[in-house]
């Protein structure tokens, strides 16, 4: 309206009643009942019968801080219809972003020597244990990683 493209009155005409929603990530609640919704109207729309979603997918969908809100909810939920070779969505049929392991964000509460084993266990996870590569990542030699494996009491989750 300020920039001139959309015309003074009509906007007062339209502008009777203002709902202010917040952010989907603060309403979180509501994310079953608009999954279902979606689902079934993207089940009719692409002539496909999905019983729904499973729980690691459904964990990862509540996990999810939904920067686009319930659009972008809903744009997920139409790709992994239109993807899913199943009757049920998996992780796999969520795009990458869901996927992909949290960040670690250590809390200002945690000791230096917590936040460096969690740094160890996660590169190992990432590599597969591969010492050799978690070493090299980390910036240290295999017999420092190895004694601080040991010091640490990390093992494979």
């Amino acid at each position: 309206m300020e920039e001139g493209r959309f015309r003074e009155d009509l906007y007062y005409r339209i502008n009777v009643v203002s709902i202010q929603l917040p952010p989907l990530r603060d309403r979180k609640e509501d994310i079953p009942l608009l999954v279902q919704h979606f689902l079934k109207k993207y089940c009719i729309e692409n002539k496909k019968e999905i019983d729904g979603l499973s729980e690691e997918a459904f964990a990862l969908l509540m996990k999810y801080d939904w920067p686009g809100n319930v659009r972008e909810l809903e744009n997920v939920i139409e790709r992994a219809v239109v993807i899913t070779k199943g009757r049920m969505i998996l992780p796999q049929d969520l795009p990458l972003t869901f996927r992909r392991e949290e960040k670690f964000r250590p809390s200002s509460s945690m000791q230096l020597r917590e936040v460096e084993r969690e740094h160890i266990q996660r590169v190992l996870e990432s590599n597969n244990w591969n010492i050799s590569k978690s070493a090299k990542i980390l910036g240290i030699d295999r017999n420092t990683l190895s004694s601080k494996i040991k010091r640490f009491h990390i093992e494979k989750r």
